[in-house]
């Protein structure tokens, strides 16, 4: 089973969308059995497969351990694609652990995934854009790390955070997990995003991925109607994009 966290410290650069996409082309085109979890308080994932509410167990319960695996994963309504979802109680769910010093903070996820590490091929973490303690748990029991980015200053900022963050978990709790990749999103062919995208995949601290996602309003559409870009639009830009990096992705994981 391989866990790949899906992060960035700067909201609207696809983490969610990539999350998603990438969770149903492994298990529908690839033949994977995926887990997604939803470790965001928007619960955008969770809402997006229909699963969003407070009568089920969800993250929350994750994080005050009071949930085993079988209890909080429910599916998704697409075959070999599963899904542990988030709603807003994650937020005072996450405080609730920062003061509990009786138990590790750092590895609740970790407990639960421990519990079906034979039962899947790949985990796929949605994460919010900030340092808590859920996006320090995502990262703690991860395999890889996933950095979608938008070309502007703000995001690489925002990487170099994330990656000094990294080096911390890896040094302390997780020694395993590596950077896999940047992936750069909302690609649209101007000087920016060339010159930018050339430039972050002459850094080699990125990884940046071959495969750039270019930008459609067919992705937003997607959103509305709870579809897959691949489902919504087959033949737009983000879905043959999303396609190739998905094989870019299953070649770089298992050779």
């Amino acid at each position: 089973m391989k866990v790949l966290t899906i992060a960035n410290l700067k909201g609207g650069v696809g983490k969610t969308v990539t999350t998603i996409n990438v969770s149903y082309l492994l298990a529908m085109e690839h033949g994977k059995k995926v887990l997604l979890v939803d470790n965001d308080q928007q619960g955008n994932c969770s809402q997006f497969f229909g699963v969003y509410g407070y009568d089920k167990p969800s993250m929350t319960d994750v994080m005050k351990r009071t949930v085993t695996a079988g209890q909080v994963i429910q599916p998704t309504g697409y075959e070999g694609l599963d899904i542990i979802p988030a709603n807003l109680s994650l937020a005072e769910a996450e405080k609730a652990v920062l003061m509990d010093s009786t138990v590790p903070q750092q590895v609740r996820l970790k407990e639960i995934l421990r519990q079906i590490k034979d039962d899947y091929d790949y985990v796929l973490i949605d994460n919010a854009p900030s340092l808590g303690m859920c996006v320090i748990n995502a990262l703690a029991t991860s395999d890889y790390l996933i950095i979608p980015a938008k070309i502007d200053k703000f995001t690489f900022d925002g990487i170099d955070c994330l990656l000094n963050q990294l080096k911390t978990v890896k040094e302390y709790f997780n020694p395993q997990i590596e950077l896999l990749g940047t992936l750069i999103t909302s690609y649209r062919r101007n000087d920016t995003n060339q010159q930018g995208t050339e430039w972050l995949k002459q850094a080699e601290k990125y990884k940046a991925f071959d495969t750039v996602i270019r930008w459609t309003d067919k992705v937003d559409e997607a959103t509305f109607t709870s579809e897959p870009v691949m489902i919504h639009s087959p033949r737009c830009g983000a879905a043959r994009d999303y396609k190739a990096f998905v094989a870019e992705l299953v070649k770089m994981v298992e050779g």
